[in-house]
Protein backbone atom coordinates (compact mmCIF):
# COMPACT_ATOMS: atom_id res chain seq x y z
CA UNK A 1 0.00 0.00 0.00
CA UNK A 2 1.50 3.30 -1.10
CA UNK A 3 1.43 6.18 1.32
CA UNK A 4 -0.60 9.30 0.59
CA UNK A 5 -0.86 12.65 2.32
CA UNK A 6 -4.37 11.72 3.38
CA UNK A 7 -3.08 8.48 4.92
CA UNK A 8 -0.25 10.24 6.75
CA UNK A 9 -2.61 12.86 8.14
CA UNK A 10 -4.93 10.11 9.38
CA UNK A 11 -2.30 8.34 11.46
CA UNK A 12 -3.25 8.49 15.13
CA UNK A 13 -1.14 7.86 18.25
CA UNK A 14 -1.49 4.68 20.25
CA UNK A 15 -0.40 3.67 23.73
CA UNK A 16 2.89 2.45 22.31
CA UNK A 17 4.88 3.68 19.33
CA UNK A 18 4.21 1.73 16.16
CA UNK A 19 5.52 1.45 12.61
CA UNK A 20 3.81 1.19 9.25
CA UNK A 21 5.58 0.30 6.01
CA UNK A 22 4.68 0.73 2.36
CA UNK A 23 5.57 -2.82 1.45
CA UNK A 24 7.29 -4.23 -1.63
CA UNK A 25 6.91 -1.04 -3.70
CA UNK A 26 9.50 0.67 -1.50
CA UNK A 27 11.06 -2.03 0.60
CA UNK A 28 11.99 -0.84 4.09
CA UNK A 29 10.35 2.56 3.71
CA UNK A 30 7.80 3.46 6.36
CA UNK A 31 6.77 5.71 9.17
CA UNK A 32 7.02 5.50 12.92
CA UNK A 33 4.31 7.08 15.06
CA UNK A 34 5.19 7.95 18.65
CA UNK A 35 2.77 7.69 21.53
CA UNK A 36 2.53 11.46 21.33
CA UNK A 37 1.53 11.37 17.67
CA UNK A 38 4.83 12.46 16.09
CA UNK A 39 5.28 10.94 12.61
CA UNK A 40 8.80 10.11 11.46
CA UNK A 41 9.89 8.68 8.12
CA UNK A 42 12.19 5.66 8.52
CA UNK A 43 14.18 3.16 6.46
CA UNK A 44 14.54 -0.40 7.72
CA UNK A 45 17.54 -2.30 6.35
CA UNK A 46 20.27 -4.77 7.27
CA UNK A 47 23.89 -3.79 7.79
CA UNK A 48 26.05 -4.84 4.84
CA UNK A 49 28.70 -6.53 7.03
CA UNK A 50 27.09 -7.66 10.32
CA UNK A 51 23.71 -8.28 8.66
CA UNK A 52 21.99 -6.76 11.68
CA UNK A 53 18.72 -4.92 11.25
CA UNK A 54 18.95 -1.17 11.60
CA UNK A 55 16.44 1.67 11.47
CA UNK A 56 17.50 4.90 9.83
CA UNK A 57 15.55 8.06 10.60
CA UNK A 58 14.92 9.98 7.40
CA UNK A 59 13.07 13.02 8.82
CA UNK A 60 9.86 14.13 10.52
CA UNK A 61 6.44 14.77 9.01
CA UNK A 62 4.38 17.72 10.23
CA UNK A 63 1.98 17.97 7.33
CA UNK A 64 2.05 20.10 4.18
CA UNK A 65 0.54 23.44 3.17
CA UNK A 66 -1.78 24.12 0.23
CA UNK A 67 1.16 24.16 -2.15
CA UNK A 68 2.35 20.77 -0.97
CA UNK A 69 5.36 22.25 0.87
CA UNK A 70 6.41 20.64 4.15
CA UNK A 71 5.55 22.54 7.31
CA UNK A 72 7.81 23.47 10.21
CA UNK A 73 11.03 22.28 8.61
CA UNK A 74 9.82 18.71 8.18
CA UNK A 75 9.76 16.51 5.08
CA UNK A 76 6.96 16.17 2.58
CA UNK A 77 6.18 12.67 1.33
CA UNK A 78 7.94 13.45 -1.95
CA UNK A 79 11.05 14.63 -0.14
CA UNK A 80 11.00 11.56 2.11
CA UNK A 81 10.88 9.29 -0.95
CA UNK A 82 13.99 11.09 -2.33
CA UNK A 83 15.92 10.66 0.93
CA UNK A 84 14.89 6.99 1.05
CA UNK A 85 15.98 6.42 -2.54
CA UNK A 86 19.45 7.88 -1.81
CA UNK A 87 19.83 5.73 1.33
CA UNK A 88 18.65 2.58 -0.50
CA UNK A 89 21.14 3.22 -3.34
CA UNK A 90 24.00 3.50 -0.84
CA UNK A 91 22.87 0.29 0.86
CA UNK A 92 22.73 -1.56 -2.47
CA UNK A 93 26.34 -0.44 -3.08
CA UNK A 94 27.32 -2.36 0.03
CA UNK A 95 27.72 0.63 2.33
CA UNK A 96 25.87 1.61 5.49
CA UNK A 97 23.69 4.67 4.67
CA UNK A 98 23.69 5.91 8.28
CA UNK A 99 27.48 5.90 8.45
CA UNK A 100 27.65 7.70 5.11
CA UNK A 101 25.08 10.25 6.33
CA UNK A 102 27.00 10.84 9.55
CA UNK A 103 30.18 11.37 7.55
CA UNK A 104 28.36 13.83 5.33
CA UNK A 105 27.04 15.69 8.36
CA UNK A 106 30.55 15.95 9.79
CA UNK A 107 31.84 17.30 6.47
CA UNK A 108 28.89 19.67 6.06
CA UNK A 109 29.29 20.97 9.62
CA UNK A 110 33.01 21.46 9.07
CA UNK A 111 32.33 23.30 5.81
CA UNK A 112 29.65 25.38 7.52
CA UNK A 113 32.01 26.32 10.37
CA UNK A 114 34.74 27.15 7.86
CA UNK A 115 32.34 29.37 5.95
CA UNK A 116 31.22 31.09 9.14
CA UNK A 117 34.85 31.65 10.08
CA UNK A 118 35.50 33.03 6.61
CA UNK A 119 32.53 35.36 6.85
CA UNK A 120 33.66 36.45 10.30
CA UNK A 121 37.15 37.21 9.01
CA UNK A 122 35.65 38.90 6.00
CA UNK A 123 33.50 41.19 8.14
CA UNK A 124 36.54 42.06 10.25
CA UNK A 125 38.61 43.06 7.20
CA UNK A 126 39.29 46.77 7.05
CA UNK A 127 37.66 48.92 4.38
CA UNK A 128 39.36 51.49 2.19
CA UNK A 129 38.59 54.31 4.60
CA UNK A 130 40.11 52.40 7.52
CA UNK A 131 43.20 51.68 5.43
CA UNK A 132 43.71 55.30 4.42
CA UNK A 133 43.02 56.51 7.97
CA UNK A 134 45.56 54.04 9.35
CA UNK A 135 48.11 55.09 6.73
CA UNK A 136 47.69 58.79 7.54
CA UNK A 137 47.76 58.10 11.30
CA UNK A 138 51.06 56.25 10.84
CA UNK A 139 52.45 59.20 8.89
CA UNK A 140 51.49 61.44 11.79
CA UNK A 141 53.15 59.13 14.34
CA UNK A 142 56.28 59.00 12.18
CA UNK A 143 56.42 62.79 12.25
CA UNK A 144 55.70 63.22 8.53
CA UNK A 145 54.60 66.85 8.26
CA UNK A 146 52.72 66.18 5.03
CA UNK A 147 50.15 63.92 6.74
CA UNK A 148 47.43 66.61 6.81
CA UNK A 149 47.86 67.40 3.12
CA UNK A 150 47.85 63.70 2.23
CA UNK A 151 44.70 63.16 4.30
CA UNK A 152 42.91 66.07 2.64
CA UNK A 153 44.02 64.95 -0.83
CA UNK A 154 42.77 61.39 -0.33
CA UNK A 155 39.50 62.44 1.28
CA UNK A 156 38.76 64.84 -1.56
CA UNK A 157 39.54 62.44 -4.40
CA UNK A 158 39.04 58.80 -3.42
CA UNK A 159 35.58 58.34 -1.91
CA UNK A 160 33.73 59.94 -4.81
CA UNK A 161 34.85 56.97 -6.94
CA UNK A 162 35.21 54.22 -4.31
CA UNK A 163 32.61 53.89 -1.51
CA UNK A 164 34.32 54.26 1.86
CA UNK A 165 32.91 50.92 3.09
CA UNK A 166 34.51 48.92 0.25
CA UNK A 167 36.87 46.31 1.67
CA UNK A 168 40.47 47.29 0.97
CA UNK A 169 41.22 43.77 -0.29
CA UNK A 170 38.48 44.10 -2.91
CA UNK A 171 39.91 47.24 -4.50
CA UNK A 172 41.03 46.48 -8.05
CA UNK A 173 43.08 48.38 -10.64
CA UNK A 174 39.74 49.32 -12.21
CA UNK A 175 38.80 51.20 -9.03
CA UNK A 176 42.15 52.99 -8.99
CA UNK A 177 41.71 53.98 -12.64
CA UNK A 178 38.28 55.40 -11.81
CA UNK A 179 39.77 57.60 -9.08
CA UNK A 180 42.52 58.91 -11.34
CA UNK A 181 40.22 59.36 -14.34
CA UNK A 182 37.96 61.67 -12.34
CA UNK A 183 40.98 63.84 -11.49
CA UNK A 184 42.30 63.79 -15.04
CA UNK A 185 38.95 65.03 -16.39
CA UNK A 186 39.53 68.13 -14.26
CA UNK A 187 42.91 68.51 -16.01
CA UNK A 188 44.77 68.10 -12.73
CA UNK A 189 47.58 65.83 -13.89
CA UNK A 190 49.91 66.70 -11.03
CA UNK A 191 47.16 65.92 -8.54
CA UNK A 192 46.47 62.62 -10.31
CA UNK A 193 50.13 61.68 -9.95
CA UNK A 194 50.06 62.59 -6.26
CA UNK A 195 46.91 60.59 -5.54
CA UNK A 196 48.34 57.57 -7.34
CA UNK A 197 51.53 57.81 -5.28
CA UNK A 198 49.60 58.18 -2.02
CA UNK A 199 47.32 55.22 -2.81
CA UNK A 200 50.27 53.04 -3.79
CA UNK A 201 51.99 53.86 -0.49
CA UNK A 202 48.77 53.24 1.45
CA UNK A 203 48.24 49.77 -0.03
CA UNK A 204 51.88 48.87 0.54
CA UNK A 205 51.34 49.99 4.13
CA UNK A 206 48.26 47.72 4.37
CA UNK A 207 50.21 44.68 3.16
CA UNK A 208 52.95 45.42 5.67
CA UNK A 209 50.33 45.93 8.42
CA UNK A 210 49.02 42.37 8.07
CA UNK A 211 52.53 40.88 8.12
CA UNK A 212 53.92 43.01 10.94
CA UNK A 213 54.59 40.83 13.98
CA UNK A 214 54.09 43.84 16.24
CA UNK A 215 50.43 43.92 15.13
CA UNK A 216 49.86 40.17 15.43
CA UNK A 217 47.31 40.56 18.22
CA UNK A 218 45.42 43.46 16.68
CA UNK A 219 41.95 42.64 15.34
CA UNK A 220 42.13 44.86 12.28
CA UNK A 221 43.33 43.16 9.12
CA UNK A 222 43.16 44.21 5.48
CA UNK A 223 43.81 40.98 3.59
CA UNK A 224 45.42 42.77 0.64
CA UNK A 225 47.22 40.22 -1.54
CA UNK A 226 48.65 42.55 -4.18
CA UNK A 227 48.93 46.30 -4.54
CA UNK A 228 46.14 47.32 -6.99
CA UNK A 229 48.00 50.51 -7.91
CA UNK A 230 51.03 48.63 -9.21
CA UNK A 231 49.67 47.95 -12.70
CA UNK A 232 48.01 51.35 -13.13
CA UNK A 233 50.51 53.58 -14.95
CA UNK A 234 51.41 57.01 -13.72
CA UNK A 235 48.97 59.47 -15.36
CA UNK A 236 51.68 61.88 -16.40
CA UNK A 237 54.96 60.08 -17.01
CA UNK A 238 56.72 63.23 -18.13
CA UNK A 239 56.55 65.25 -14.94
CA UNK A 240 59.89 66.62 -13.83
CA UNK A 241 61.25 67.81 -10.53
CA UNK A 242 60.67 71.50 -10.01
CA UNK A 243 63.56 73.78 -10.85
CA UNK A 244 61.97 77.20 -10.35
CA UNK A 245 64.25 79.60 -8.52
CA UNK A 246 63.53 83.30 -8.10
CA UNK A 247 66.10 85.79 -9.24
CA UNK A 248 67.39 88.50 -6.92
CA UNK A 249 65.12 90.98 -8.67
CA UNK A 250 62.10 88.72 -8.09
CA UNK A 251 62.98 88.34 -4.41
CA UNK A 252 63.04 92.14 -4.09
CA UNK A 253 59.74 92.40 -6.01
CA UNK A 254 58.04 89.79 -3.84
CA UNK A 255 59.32 91.31 -0.61
CA UNK A 256 57.86 94.69 -1.53
CA UNK A 257 54.54 93.19 -2.69
CA UNK A 258 53.85 91.38 0.59
CA UNK A 259 52.46 94.54 2.19
CA UNK A 260 50.16 95.44 -0.69
CA UNK A 261 47.76 92.53 -1.18
CA UNK A 262 45.85 92.19 2.06
CA UNK A 263 47.91 89.36 3.51
CA UNK A 264 47.71 88.68 7.23
CA UNK A 265 50.85 90.05 8.99
CA UNK A 266 51.71 86.51 10.12
CA UNK A 267 51.64 85.27 6.53
CA UNK A 268 53.84 88.09 5.26
CA UNK A 269 56.30 87.58 8.15
CA UNK A 270 56.47 83.83 7.50
CA UNK A 271 57.30 84.32 3.82
CA UNK A 272 59.99 86.87 4.66
CA UNK A 273 61.50 84.59 7.30
CA UNK A 274 61.77 81.80 4.74
CA UNK A 275 64.30 84.03 3.00
CA UNK A 276 65.82 85.65 6.07
CA UNK A 277 66.50 82.36 7.87
CA UNK A 278 68.32 80.89 4.90
CA UNK A 279 65.66 78.82 3.10
CA UNK A 280 64.60 76.47 5.87
CA UNK A 281 61.62 74.19 5.17
CA UNK A 282 58.24 75.92 5.24
CA UNK A 283 56.68 73.66 7.88
CA UNK A 284 59.72 74.03 10.15
CA UNK A 285 59.47 77.82 10.12
CA UNK A 286 55.71 77.71 10.70
CA UNK A 287 56.27 75.41 13.68
CA UNK A 288 58.44 77.91 15.57
CA UNK A 289 57.51 78.78 19.18
CA UNK A 290 58.71 81.61 21.37
CA UNK A 291 60.89 79.17 23.33
CA UNK A 292 62.71 78.29 20.12
CA UNK A 293 64.00 81.84 19.65
CA UNK A 294 67.15 82.87 21.52
CA UNK A 295 67.38 86.63 21.01
CA UNK A 296 70.49 86.99 23.15
CA UNK A 297 72.57 84.53 21.12
CA UNK A 298 70.68 85.25 17.91
CA UNK A 299 69.62 81.81 16.74
CA UNK A 300 66.42 79.78 16.43
CA UNK A 301 66.10 76.07 17.13
CA UNK A 302 64.07 73.96 14.73
CA UNK A 303 63.01 70.86 16.61
CA UNK A 304 60.44 69.15 14.38
CA UNK A 305 62.64 68.70 11.31
CA UNK A 306 62.27 66.40 8.31
CA UNK A 307 65.32 64.30 9.14
CA UNK A 308 64.48 64.19 12.86
CA UNK A 309 67.50 66.16 14.06
CA UNK A 310 67.46 69.38 16.06
CA UNK A 311 68.64 72.15 13.76
CA UNK A 312 70.11 75.40 15.10
CA UNK A 313 69.86 78.34 12.70
CA UNK A 314 71.64 81.65 13.44
CA UNK A 315 69.87 84.77 12.21
CA UNK A 316 71.03 88.18 11.11
CA UNK A 317 69.80 91.73 10.72
CA UNK A 318 67.02 90.92 8.23
CA UNK A 319 65.36 88.31 10.45
CA UNK A 320 65.83 90.21 13.73
CA UNK A 321 62.88 92.65 13.47
CA UNK A 322 60.63 89.96 11.98
CA UNK A 323 61.22 87.68 14.97
CA UNK A 324 60.86 90.53 17.45
CA UNK A 325 57.50 91.42 15.94
CA UNK A 326 56.27 87.84 16.20
CA UNK A 327 57.47 87.52 19.79
CA UNK A 328 55.57 90.67 20.73
CA UNK A 329 52.32 89.26 19.35
CA UNK A 330 50.79 87.76 22.49
CA UNK A 331 47.88 86.31 20.50
CA UNK A 332 50.14 83.52 19.32
CA UNK A 333 50.24 81.99 22.86
CA UNK A 334 53.77 80.82 22.26
CA UNK A 335 53.36 79.82 18.62
CA UNK A 336 54.88 82.41 16.32
CA UNK A 337 52.48 81.37 13.56
CA UNK A 338 49.27 80.20 15.19
CA UNK A 339 45.80 79.93 13.70
CA UNK A 340 44.60 82.80 11.54
CA UNK A 341 40.95 83.75 11.97
CA UNK A 342 38.91 82.34 9.11
CA UNK A 343 41.47 79.65 8.27
CA UNK A 344 40.03 76.13 8.47
CA UNK A 345 43.31 74.60 9.68
CA UNK A 346 44.29 74.39 13.34
CA UNK A 347 47.44 76.42 12.64
CA UNK A 348 49.05 78.12 9.70
CA UNK A 349 50.22 75.53 7.25
CA UNK A 350 51.84 75.18 3.87
CA UNK A 351 48.44 75.78 2.26
CA UNK A 352 48.25 79.23 3.90
CA UNK A 353 51.55 80.32 2.38
CA UNK A 354 50.67 78.71 -0.93
CA UNK A 355 47.39 80.62 -1.23
CA UNK A 356 49.17 83.90 -0.48
CA UNK A 357 51.85 83.25 -3.11
CA UNK A 358 49.23 82.27 -5.69
CA UNK A 359 47.26 85.44 -5.01
CA UNK A 360 50.30 87.67 -5.53
CA UNK A 361 51.40 85.88 -8.70
CA UNK A 362 47.94 86.04 -10.26
CA UNK A 363 47.37 89.69 -9.44
CA UNK A 364 50.79 90.91 -10.48
CA UNK A 365 51.62 88.61 -13.39
CA UNK A 366 54.72 87.44 -11.57
CA UNK A 367 56.14 84.17 -12.89
CA UNK A 368 54.35 81.52 -10.75
CA UNK A 369 56.18 79.68 -8.02
CA UNK A 370 55.32 77.65 -4.93
CA UNK A 371 56.58 78.16 -1.36
CA UNK A 372 58.98 75.22 -1.64
CA UNK A 373 60.75 77.07 -4.45
CA UNK A 374 61.97 79.61 -1.89
CA UNK A 375 64.30 76.99 -0.43
CA UNK A 376 65.81 76.38 -3.88
CA UNK A 377 65.96 80.12 -4.49
CA UNK A 378 67.97 80.76 -1.33
CA UNK A 379 70.29 77.85 -2.00
CA UNK A 380 70.96 79.17 -5.50
CA UNK A 381 71.53 82.74 -4.33
CA UNK A 382 73.80 81.53 -1.53
CA UNK A 383 75.93 79.92 -4.21
CA UNK A 384 76.03 83.22 -6.05
CA UNK A 385 77.19 84.82 -2.79
CA UNK A 386 80.17 82.46 -2.70
CA UNK A 387 78.96 79.99 -0.05
CA UNK A 388 80.14 76.43 -0.69
CA UNK A 389 77.61 73.69 -1.38
CA UNK A 390 78.65 71.81 1.76
CA UNK A 391 77.98 74.89 3.90
CA UNK A 392 74.68 75.53 2.10
CA UNK A 393 73.59 71.93 2.64
CA UNK A 394 74.51 72.03 6.29
CA UNK A 395 72.77 75.38 6.82
CA UNK A 396 69.56 74.06 5.26
CA UNK A 397 69.83 70.79 7.20
CA UNK A 398 70.16 68.61 4.16
CA UNK A 399 71.23 65.19 5.37
CA UNK A 400 74.87 64.37 4.67
CA UNK A 401 74.88 60.69 3.73
CA UNK A 402 78.51 59.72 4.21
CA UNK A 403 79.12 57.26 7.06
CA UNK A 404 81.08 59.73 9.15
CA UNK A 405 78.39 62.43 9.03
CA UNK A 406 75.52 60.00 9.47
CA UNK A 407 76.79 57.96 12.40
CA UNK A 408 79.66 59.74 14.12
CA UNK A 409 79.75 63.49 13.58
CA UNK A 410 77.83 65.20 16.40
CA UNK A 411 79.48 68.61 16.12
CA UNK A 412 76.81 71.36 15.77
CA UNK A 413 78.78 73.53 13.30
CA UNK A 414 77.30 76.66 14.91
CA UNK A 415 80.38 78.79 14.19
CA UNK A 416 80.35 77.74 10.54
CA UNK A 417 76.62 78.44 10.31
CA UNK A 418 77.15 81.91 11.76
CA UNK A 419 79.68 82.66 9.03
CA UNK A 420 77.25 81.37 6.41
CA UNK A 421 74.45 83.51 7.83
CA UNK A 422 76.70 86.60 7.92
CA UNK A 423 77.38 86.24 4.20
CA UNK A 424 73.76 85.43 3.33
CA UNK A 425 72.33 88.21 5.48
CA UNK A 426 74.56 90.80 3.85
CA UNK A 427 73.77 89.43 0.41
CA UNK A 428 70.01 89.53 1.10
CA UNK A 429 70.25 93.09 2.41
CA UNK A 430 71.88 94.14 -0.86
CA UNK A 431 69.11 92.43 -2.81
CA UNK A 432 66.43 94.19 -0.77
CA UNK A 433 68.26 97.50 -1.13
CA UNK A 434 68.32 96.91 -4.90
CA UNK A 435 72.10 97.27 -5.01
CA UNK A 436 74.01 95.98 -8.06
CA UNK A 437 75.75 92.60 -7.89
CA UNK A 438 79.18 94.26 -8.03
CA UNK A 439 78.63 95.66 -4.54
CA UNK A 440 78.50 92.18 -3.00
CA UNK A 441 81.41 90.46 -4.69
CA UNK A 442 83.65 91.14 -1.72
CA UNK A 443 81.31 89.07 0.51
CA UNK A 444 82.28 85.82 -1.18
CA UNK A 445 83.79 83.34 1.26
CA UNK A 446 86.95 82.03 -0.35
CA UNK A 447 87.56 78.38 0.55
CA UNK A 448 84.59 78.28 2.94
Amino acid sequence: MAFTIKLLDSLTPKEKPYRQFEGKQRAGFGVQVSSGGKVTFIYLYREPIANKQRVMTLGSYYGVDRDGQAKNGGLSLKEAYAVYADAKRIHEEGRDPQIIRDERLVQENAARRAELDRLKRESAMGNIQQLLNAYVADMKVQGKRSWADVEQCLNNNVYAAIPATTKAKDISPTDIRAVLAAIITREKMTMANKVRAYLSAAFAFGIEWDNDAKRHFEALRFGISTNPVRDVPKPDKHTHARDRALSGEEVKQLWDLLDNYGLHPKTAAAIRLLFALGGQRVEEILGLHADDVDMQNQYVTLRDTKNGTTHVVPFGEVALPLLQERLCDTSTSGALFGKIKGDSADDMGYHTISRAVNRICKRTGMNPFVPKDIRRTVKTLMGAAGISKEDRDRFQNHALTDVSSKHYDRYNYLAEKRRTMAVWDAYLQNILADLPQANVVQLRVVGA
